[in-house]
């Protein structure tokens, strides 16, 4: 299971339980007779505009602060610890503890992990459940929809962003509360409660459900040669859309090159290859360079390897070639791209601009993903202003953030989406998860 902070975007914290928001400030700096004026407030829409470097140097910071206070929620910290969330418009991390009065400990075991964190751009606010109850009910939620047993269609389900509940995406929320307040039905033998909602121990939220539509395949370039990257457009057959090389990883123990490709792409024992001939002809039937054989598949990741030719860790952008050269998970509030193919042809090369906003979902056939056969769990995000999010054919693309000087950080496999080419809301799997699933990391070679 991932050990990081399950989070959502949706819901309130119920009358009275929102605390007023803490500050550990570090201290005046040495030296200085009043403190440097605060950053301008800006819009999501402000944010998105910024030039690559500039949003990269506004983000660093709080990206930082996230890595370590998520670190220390996922350790010692992990008995109050709620969730947290990016607010670039502000410059702040907004942290949710179960109990406020313990954020000098948590910032303290954050800078455990980064001593050069910058505390005062921490808010602590008041969470209703910590992650682990969050992501427990959560699981027991996905359990019930596979065997049919939820008195709701439930589209996706997670813990809520602010840690205020979880996050049900139900057909009706004014009507699925009074359902799941009948008896809880039964799941591996166990007995009946007096109801789900009771059953779960959490607060439930509620938000209007959509369906996924499964994105598949390819990305942004068409016929490449060894050292394959992250963005080459693979195929089993040289017929429809294919996939997309995804993450450019090697075994942790031997440094053997490994190609990493979501797992609905290509059976286990599938010779995979790029594209060749006109590209964007998707039915030419012609196959290019051998990139590997798929050896094993996980579905709780939507990610399956491809051992063969070698890899170096770029991702193939807009014009070139671009350096991955970190990987880590998204957490709310963050700003990421993905260099899909489809878009690409589709005269949106790069998206970027997906503002994460659920940090933590399952999505399955029952819950969501209906072009999944089974439920995988990871990151929904949406593309600000209702901009370009995924297209159909951009399926395994690499998920990155822009980090300062240019290079690319990874965070992991596009897996889904909102149906509808260019439709704003794409769903992908953490690079992070699947690195440690497959005992593999980043390709140090760039």
């Amino acid at each position: 299971m991932r050990g990081k902070t399950v989070a959502a975007r949706f819901g309130a914290l119920a009358a009275g339980l929102l605390a007023a928001t803490i500050a550990i400030p570090d201290g005046a700096r040495a030296g200085t007779s009043r403190p440097a004026p605060a950053p301008a407030v800006l819009t999501d829409a402000q944010v998105a505009a910024l030039s690559p470097d500039a949003q990269a140097a506004r983000l660093a910071p709080l990206r930082a602060v996230a890595n370590a206070v998520g670190a220390a929620g996922r350790g010692g910290a992990a008995g109050v610890y709620g969730n947290l969330a990016i607010d670039a418009g502000r410059d702040v991390v907004t942290v949710y503890l179960t109990d406020p009065a313990q954020a000098a400990r948590v910032l303290a075991a954050a800078r455990a992990t980064d001593p050069a964190i910058d505390g005062s751009l921490i808010r602590f606010q008041k969470a209703a459940a910590t992650h682990a109850a969050l992501d427990a009910a959560a699981q027991r939620v996905v359990a019930l929809a596979d065997a049919g047993k939820l008195p709701v269609h439930v589209d996706m389900v997670g813990p809520a962003g602010d840690a205020s509940g979880l996050e049900l995406d139900v057909d009706d929320p004014s009507a699925a509360p009074a359902a799941l307040q009948a008896p809880a039905p039964a799941v591996g033998g166990a007995a009946a409660t007096a109801s789900l909602a009771k059953s779960l121990g959490v607060p439930l939220v509620y938000r209007q459900g959509h369906s996924l539509q499964a994105k598949a395949w390819a990305n942004t370039k068409w016929e490449d040669s060894s050292p394959f990257i992250g963005g080459d457009a693979i195929t089993g057959s040289g017929s429809g859309h294919g996939c997309t090389a995804g993450l450019p990883a090697v075994r942790k123990s031997d440094n053997h090159p490994i190609m990493v490709t979501a797992a609905h792409c290509f059976g286990v024992g599938t010779k995979v290859y790029t594209r060749a001939g006109t590209p964007g002809d998707y039915s030419n039937g012609l196959k290019g360079s051998y990139v590997g054989t798929v050896t094993a598949r996980v579905q709780e990741w939507d990610a399956e390897t491809i051992d063969g030719a070698n890899n170096n860790a770029d991702e193939s952008d807009t014009t070139g070639w671009m350096r991955l050269t970190s990987f880590a998970y998204s957490y709310n509030g963050d700003y990421v791209c993905h260099d899909g193919q489809r878009s690409y042809f589709m005269g949106h090369p790069t998206p970027c601009n997906i503002k994460v906003t659920n940090q933590d979902m399952y999505c399955g056939p029952t819950t969501g993903c209906p072009g999944l056969s089974y439920t995988a769990r990871g990151v929904w995000g949406d593309a600000v202003n209702n901009g370009w999010g995924a297209a159909g054919g951009d399926s395994g693309a690499t998920m990155f953030a822009v980090e300062p000087g240019g290079v690319r950080q990874a965070r992991g496999l596009l897996s889904d989406g909102t149906p509808g080419d260019g439709t704003p809301g794409v769903f992908w799997t953490e690079a992070t998860d699947i690195f440690n699933y497959y005992g593999l990391t980043l390709n140090p070679q760039t």
